[in-house]
């Protein structure tokens, strides 16, 4: 994330919309800025600037007509979720910064949004004291748990059927718990993309005919399950099923280790992963901010 910095109002500073053609651009200042923090690519960034989304928003700043810094947002009705904002640190100190998140928060006043949020990792001070001077507020944590795929005590999947497909199931219709804050938002516009990809699959659980669990994932050494949702009926139940499922499809792959978020005030999904042997391995600040109303 960002680090604070004050607007300089540098006059060759240009903010403008993405295009697919500022993918690999995008994903350079990614990789200088933001590594460690997601495991996306060129042709990740390329697809999610080519889904032909309302809820999509991407900003790139130009100094010289030098693509310097991005930031990318999802909306929803009244909500956004702002997932990156990376400027090149030889680029850094000058506004860059500032003047990307408030271009993008009048963009997103003007669709409508009321609220907008984002998350930073514990670690990151710098980027926190950026946000909270821009108006930012500390809502809550987000837990990241880890667990060596051997090590995961295994779950009842009695009564429980799952199947894997490739790709994603479209629009999900079934009401759900999602684990993270920012699901609701980001999902539909992030299945856009992992369609044109191909590179993601997706765990179906079912007890009978009725979805009870979905998880979306990538199978790599590091088994990272971008999205997981339960049903509201005997959700702990329902989670651990669909760990168990996980775990199977891990071992089929010679995954070592599973990665999941899970909001801080998900009390119960977070016990359950606790009791299959998972561990949190570091946190993220919740922030968020109004737009209009109060």
């Amino acid at each position: 994330m960002e680090d604070g910095e004050e607007d300089s109002g540098d006059s060759s500073l240009l903010v403008r919309r993405a295009s697919s053609r500022d993918a690999r651009n995008i994903y350079m200042i990614h990789l200088k800025s933001l590594a460690g923090v997601d495991r996306e690519d060129v042709s990740w960034f390329r697809e999610l600037l080519r889904v032909r989304s309302r809820r999509v928003k991407a900003l790139v700043a130009e100094v010289a007509g030098e693509v310097v810094g991005f930031t990318i947002a999802y909306k929803s009705r009244g909500r956004a979720y702002i997932d990156y904002l990376a400027v090149d640190p030889k680029f850094r100190g000058l506004g860059v910064g500032s003047r990307l998140l408030k271009e993008l928060e009048t963009l997103l006043a003007e669709e409508g949004v009321e609220e907008v949020g984002l998350s930073v990792k514990s670690n990151n001070l710098a980027a926190l004291q950026f946000y909270v001077r821009n108006g930012y507020v500390v809502k809550g944590v987000v837990l990241v748990l880890s667990a060596r795929v051997n090590d995961i005590v295994n779950g009842s999947l009695d009564g429980y059927r799952f199947e894997v497909i490739r790709g994603n199931v479209g629009r999900l219709k079934a009401k759900v718990i999602h684990t993270t804050w920012w699901s609701s938002v980001t999902e539909e516009a992030d299945r856009m993309v992992y369609e044109r990809l191909r590179d993601e699959y997706t765990l179906l659980l079912y007890r009978s005919s009725r979805l009870r669990g979905l998880a979306e994932f990538s199978p790599r050494k590091v088994m990272n399950v971008d999205y997981i949702a339960v049903s509201y009926s005997k959700p702990r139940e329902a989670l651990k099923a669909l760990i168990r499922a996980l775990k199977e499809e891990a071992l089929k792959g010679g995954v070592e280790e599973i990665v999941v978020h899970v909001d801080g005030s998900k009390n119960s999904l977070l016990n359950s992963l606790l009791e299959l042997n998972f561990k949190t391995v570091r946190a993220e600040y919740r922030l968020s901010k109004r737009l209009s109303g109060d």
